[in-house]
């Protein structure tokens, strides 16, 4: 067998995958970023003492409406307490769509 026939399909192989690759990042938000985004947000009611999200991605439907979204919670001190907020954010854009206190 020639080399030529495994250099050729390896790699088209290759700039397939990091095309496609390149694509489904574009898609969604990194979890970072997206908790990144929240933060922002919820530093204007007061400071930040604590944050998580969860790196997988989950499907929540809001108003008859499926989303996939980032799950995660900001504790916050607000009038000498803290106040533990959870929150779904949109992985597309990062919108808050829900939050539970």
């Amino acid at each position: 067998m020639k080399w030529y026939k495994l250099i050729a399909p390896a790699a088209i192989g290759i700039t397939v995958g990091s095309i496609i690759g390149k694509k489904v990042k574009q898609q969604w938000l990194f979890p970072e970023i997206a908790l990144k985004k929240v933060k922002k947000q919820f530093e204007e009611k007061g400071p930040i003492t604590g944050s998580w999200i969860l790196m997988k991605l989950e499907e929540i439907e809001i108003r008859q409406e499926t989303y996939k979204v980032y799950r995660g919670g900001i504790t916050q001190e607000i009038n000498g307490q803290n106040i533990q907020t959870n929150f779904y954010i949109d992985a597309s854009n990062g919108e808050i769509l829900k939050t539970e206190s």
